[in-house]
């Protein structure tokens, strides 16, 4: 299992949410659950700037691609909040 581009993605792309943390749990959207990890990842999480409609969550985390992605390549990200 993994996340595979359909179409070519640019450097900086944002993808949507990967991981929220509410009460100090980490919680992964459906987004950041299939992402493989690599030590050479074309994607990274970027913690998203809170607002006052979303102080229910202590922190969310946003996949965003690091350089440029060919279409039917595989999204990978460098783990840091588990353990692989």
């Amino acid at each position: 299992q993994g996340l595979f581009t359909t179409r070519r993605l640019v450097a900086g792309t944002p993808l949507g949410i990967s991981h929220y943390r509410i009460d100090g749990e980490y919680i992964r959207t459906p987004l950041g659950g299939f992402i493989n990890h690599s030590n050479t990842p074309n994607c990274t999480k970027a913690e998203v700037r809170m607002t006052a409609e979303t102080l229910l969550l202590d922190k969310k985390w946003n996949l965003v691609t690091t350089e440029d992605i060919k279409k039917g390549e595989e999204l990978t990200l460098r783990y840091t909040f588990y353990n692989v």
